[in-house]
Parts: C-alpha cells; sequence; structure tokens
C-alpha cells in the first residue's frame, strides 16, 4: 500500500528540484562555513538529525497544500 498518490507529475518533480536546491543551499553553508536561514530556525550542522528536520520542514506544509489542492490523495483507510 502506497502512503499516499500523486495526482500532479509535474509538482512531485518541481518538489524534489526544489528540495534538492534547498539541501544543497544547506550543505553549501556547512562546507563555506556561512550562515543560513533554515527553514526550521535551528542551525544546521550537516549531520543526520539536521537533515531530516530540515526535509521535514520542507516538504511537511508542500504535502499538506498539495493534499487540499487534490495534487496528491491519501489512501481512503488511513485514519
Amino acid at each position: 500500500m502506497s502512503a499516499f498518490y500523486i495526482n500532479d507529475q509535474a509538482w512531485a518533480s518541481q518538489l524534489q528540484r526544489d528540495l534538492d536546491e534547498y539541501m544543497m543551499r544547506l550543505q553549501d553553508s556547512v562546507d563555506e562555513d556561512t550562515d543560513f536561514e533554515t527553514l526550521s530556525g535551528q542551525p544546521y550542522c550537516g549531520c543526520s538529525d539536521c537533515y531530516w528536520r530540515e526535509v521535514l520542514c520542507f516538504v511537511t506544509p508542500k504535502i499538506m497544500e498539495a493534499q487540499l489542492d487534490k495534487k496528491i490523495e491519501l489512501p481512503h483507510n488511513v485514519a
């Protein structure tokens, strides 16, 4: 069973590109030792915790909006 169904493949592709760009900018800020304002508001060091915190902060609101816009849909039997 899929966690959700994608109804708008162009939206999904753009989401992936945008996420990749955001995460690359975060990593560049670590590599260059520069400040970069994160979506979470927390410092980013590149560790696994920071990485997944920022991924979730990036995609969660976009997934919620996409579900409302019918770009994705949740299976009916998900509680």
